[in-house]
């Protein structure tokens, strides 16, 4: 279980990154130095550093690029095509800050989380929900190698609640506007290994 969960971080670390702002040309530059892709088990990552060694002799224009389809897709100016909120998803009347978005927050502080970027960045911002995952699963990894079980399985279970009453729920429109709205393979992969992370706990 430790060894699965420890598998997962980077993949969860790299998702908060991608969907918290645009990308830099040094994370770019990561992925497309990635070697290893077990027969193309994670096709999302796969899509992600095919297109960065696609670009890679043009990245300072490219890295440009996708800070504008970032904020093209995520920010606006008005309505974007893939909202990253998820009480747009779970609301009737598709709102912002909604019941949805302080049941996130009390979540947050039912495991003891203050996020730096509350009350910047509404709680059920994506980024903010993969950085609350982040943080269940470093702490679940720790209480386990401590030997602390209990609080070990506190954080599992926080962790896979989230994942299956909450996450599970709204992903999956949020994914699929992005790859019906975005011309960038980089982030059509980024989608799709937002998917097929979630798509686990499903």
């Amino acid at each position: 279980m430790v060894e699965e969960l420890k598998a997962e971080l980077p993949v969860l670390n790299l998702l908060r990154q991608l969907f918290l702002k645009e990308p830099s040309r040094e994370l770019l530059e990561g992925i497309g130095q990635i070697d290893s892709i077990e027969d193309g088990e994670i096709q999302g990552l796969q899509r992600m550093r095919d297109s960065v060694r696609r670009n890679n002799d043009r990245i300072v224009e490219w890295a440009d690029q996708l800070s504008l389809e970032f904020a093209r897709l995520f920010i606006g100016p008005v309505h974007p095509p893939a909202v990253p909120y998820a009480s747009f998803y779970l609301s009737e009347t598709r709102s912002l800050m909604t019941e949805e978005t302080l049941d996130v927050r009390k979540r947050y502080l039912e495991a003891g989380l203050a996020l730096k970027d509350l009350y910047r960045i509404p709680d059920d911002h994506i980024a903010m929900e993969l950085e609350f995952l982040y943080y269940l699963t470093q702490e679940a990894i720790q209480s386990m190698e401590e030997g602390r079980d209990e609080e070990a399985s506190k954080f599992l279970t926080m962790r896979n609640d989230f994942l299956k009453e909450h996450m599970a729920l709204w992903l999956p429109g949020f994914v699929e506007k992005i790859i019906q709205s975005s011309n960038e393979d980089f982030y059509k992969g980024a989608a799709i290994l937002l998917r097929e992370f979630v798509d686990v706990y499903r």
